[in-house]
């Protein structure tokens, strides 16, 4: 079953923030928004700073749909931040809809950068934590890393340290429903036609640590997908189809 996508705004003081979910049915950012925000942690300073005066928000759906993309889910809420005008006169950060650079006006009016520095507000970060949340959903949909690497423009080892919390640390504190399922020996990131490429890998060739660098795979798992320790449904489900 698909989920349900979708576009929402937070209202905090009269001024709004407009964001994406691609769990909206959940309210699954609201609840990662809130997380931080009771900490005195979000990454969006104009939205902390509003909440930490009002101590109240106001909720709302704007779109939701099981049919959208990601991509195209992205393209809506550029539109929704320039409809209602979030990035001039709202707490959006920039007119795409993605992080700042973490810049903090006061009410004297005078500028300083935020003292924060987790996820898009680091200056070395190559993702925001818009695309940090949706690399999440696309872990629990069983996307592999390199599946995930291609659509975000990064490396597999790249997405790999994500997958393990290697980076974003301060952000995956706020996911709660997160699970690295195992099953019959199977880590999860490796669905079957990341198997397949695996075994076409396999016949043309190539070592175990080209097939786990490619796939995003810890080592040893190249060997032991090669010698059947590994998969072995999709091992069984492989001989059937060629027989």
């Amino acid at each position: 079953m698909c989920s349900i996508k979708g576009i929402y705004s937070i209202s905090i003081g009269g001024k709004i923030y407009v964001g994406k979910d691609a769990q909206i049915d959940k309210k699954k950012r609201l609840k990662e928004h809130l997380n931080l925000l009771k900490k005195n942690e979000h990454y969006n300073t104009y939205l902390q700073n509003a909440y930490n005066k009002h101590k109240e928000y106001k909720y709302c759906v704007l779109y939701k749909s099981d049919e959208i993309t990601l991509e195209e889910l992205s393209e809506l809420k550029k539109e929704y931040i320039n409809k209602l005008d979030s990035y001039n006169n709202g707490y959006n950060l920039t007119l795409g809809g993605e992080g700042g650079l973490g810049i903090v006006v006061d009410e004297q009016g005078r500028e300083s950068r935020s003292k924060r520095t987790i996820g898009e507000l680091n200056p070395q970060s190559k993702l925001s934590n818009e695309q940090f949340y949706e690399i999440v959903e696309l872990f629990m949909q069983g996307k592999t890393n390199s599946e995930i690497a291609k659509m975000y423009n990064l490396h597999d080892r790249y997405v790999s340290l994500i997958r393990h919390k290697k980076r974003f640390k301060k952000l995956w504190e706020t996911v709660e429903d997160y699970k690295e399922e195992t099953s019959n020996g199977q880590r999860r990131g490796l669905d079957y036609n990341g198997f397949l490429k695996a075994v076409e890998m396999l016949k043309n060739g190539c070592t175990n640590a080209e097939i786990e660098r490619t796939l995003g795979l810890s080592s040893g798992t190249g060997s032991r997908i090669r010698h059947k320790k590994l998969y072995k449904r999709f091992w069984n489900q492989y001989q059937e189809e060629n027989k």
